[in-house]
């Protein structure tokens, strides 16, 4: 897993030190899983993982053993860590100072390979502190865990905590619902990231393209037992 340190500088005007003054922000952020590659490659990257772990699992001799390794009953949970920008998304910006920053929270609940809830909660804000907003991700429906052709249609927790799937669901923006029937694919990733990859040409490009990212605080399987090794 590479990673970049993204500085932006960014001047804006404050009364509060004279008209001529400015005040520098200047944010330093380590985004992993290699944010300057973004969504295709991104994808790409936890799809091939999947199939490689899928591949592996059907190399096993012992079937049932291999079964074993596969969690189908679980609950999930962790807070929302993620930027947006043009500037992110490699893309040319009328205003390329603009970033978003994205906190939260966030989990989830399987049964028997099946989704039995998933709750997202996200504040927006601009990285000045303006602008501030609320989205949720509610009613994810049509779900399935099928993101390769090869992988089952149920959800389960696979050898090194990876998981994934999609639907589409409804995204709300203060307490009301703003954009409807949005395809969403969600992929964790070794028990340590999870991100929500949002349609942008269903939220008139709201998030600017990129995933909402998050860490995992929590991976609790049926018999309650913790599932994440504490460092």
């Amino acid at each position: 897993m590479s990673c970049f340190l993204l500085r932006t500088e960014t001047s804006i005007p404050s009364p509060a030190l004279g008209g001529g003054s400015r005040i520098a922000i200047i944010l330093s952020t380590v985004i992993a899983l290699s944010l300057i590659t973004i969504t295709t490659v991104t994808n790409s990257r936890f799809d091939n993982l999947a199939l490689a772990q899928t591949q592996g699992s059907n190399n096993t001799a012992n079937s049932s053993s291999t079964a074993a390794t596969n969690i189908e009953t679980l609950r999930a949970k962790g807070q929302i860590s993620s930027l947006a920008s043009d500037v992110l998304a490699g893309r040319p910006s009328a205003n390329s100072s603009e970033m978003w920053v994205l906190g939260g929270d966030w989990e989830f609940g399987v049964a028997k390979g099946n989704l039995t809830n998933l709750a997202v909660d996200i504040t927006m804000s601009k990285i000045d502190g303006t602008g501030t907003h609320h989205h949720t991700i509610e009613s994810l429906r049509n779900v399935s865990g099928a993101v390769s052709p090869s992988r089952s249609e149920l959800i389960a927790l696979t050898n090194g905590n990876y998981t994934d799937f999609k639907g589409i669901a409804d995204i709300t923006t203060n307490g009301e619902i703003k954009w409807k029937d949005v395809p969403i694919t969600v992929h964790l990733a070794n028990g340590n990231i999870i991100n929500f990859n949002i349609d942008p040409s269903k939220t008139e490009d709201h998030f600017k393209g990129l995933p909402v990212f998050g860490t995992v605080e929590s991976i609790i399987d049926q018999d309650g037992r913790e599932l994440l090794k504490k460092q």
